[in-house]
């Protein structure tokens, strides 16, 4: 039996979707018979959604008003969400040191107001439901920090303590709340990395590679699936073994 097979027909809302894990999310949502709506800041993201029957939705996920579109179309084209996975996100290096005020509140609005919004615009519906599954993406920085990504670091901790504290209040009316941590993976953003630093930090890792998107995707839809109906509150770290809880 398909463990992921009720995922049929799922209304699933997914941001950051233009590009990268992003894309590769949604496609597998799409893959699983669920009904995507995609979201990016991106405008290429209408026609990447298209690729796989979905709706694209150009919105800037860090303004509420944006937001509000984004859902609004969601319940016009499919109706109420049943999944919110929110996966947009930036990361630019810099030095605390060095690092301009309007640096890091763009990292935090981006990359961890971007979730509240969100998981506040589809609650109402989920909540209608008294159903409903919400993942959100971290990364192995929040629990080993990083040079030149404290800003980074601190956003991704901050989504990690935000999903429990939801998952307490949710628990009840029958909504689960996870997060997935990646490390390295092998996407368009370490394309332009030699192959020799490729090999360097395959070396570090327990399992010897880089991950892949798939390696995110499909512990995603299990997430959402009813196979972790008892899981939440929880972070999942997808990283070979970089980082070990």
């Amino acid at each position: 039996m398909n463990i992921i097979d009720d995922l049929k027909g799922k209304v699933v809302l997914v941001t950051g979707a233009a590009g990268g894990i992003g894309f590769k999310v949604a496609e597998g949502f799409a893959g699983c018979g669920s009904l995507v709506v995609a979201s990016d800041i991106d405008p290429s993201i209408e026609e990447k959604a298209a690729q796989y029957g979905g709706l694209g939705v150009c919105a800037d996920v860090s303004d509420a008003d944006q937001v509000k579109k984004m859902v609004d179309a969601c319940l016009s084209k499919f109706g109420l969400p049943d999944v919110l996975v929110n996966i947009a996100a930036i990361s630019t290096p810099c030095l605390v040191q060095n690092m301009p005020l309007e640096h890091w509140q763009r990292t935090i609005k981006i990359n961890l107001t971007s979730v509240f919004f969100c998981t506040r615009a589809v609650l109402p519906h989920m909540l209608k439901q008294k159903k409903g599954s919400i993942i959100s993406f971290s990364s192995s920085n929040a629990a080993m920090g990083g040079k030149t990504t404290a800003h980074y670091a601190a956003a991704k901790g901050g989504i990690e303590a935000f999903s429990r504290s939801l998952a307490m209040e949710m628990g009840s009316h029958g909504i689960r709340v996870n997060v997935v941590a990646p490390g390295m993976v092998d996407t368009a953003m370490l394309e332009l990395m030699p192959l020799a630093q490729k090999a360097a930090l395959s070396s570090r890792l327990p399992l010897l590679r880089l991950g892949l998107p798939m390696d995110v995707v499909k512990p995603v839809l299990f997430l959402a699936s009813d196979a972790a109906a008892y899981i939440t509150g929880q972070t999942l770290h997808i990283n070979g073994g970089l980082y070990m809880q």
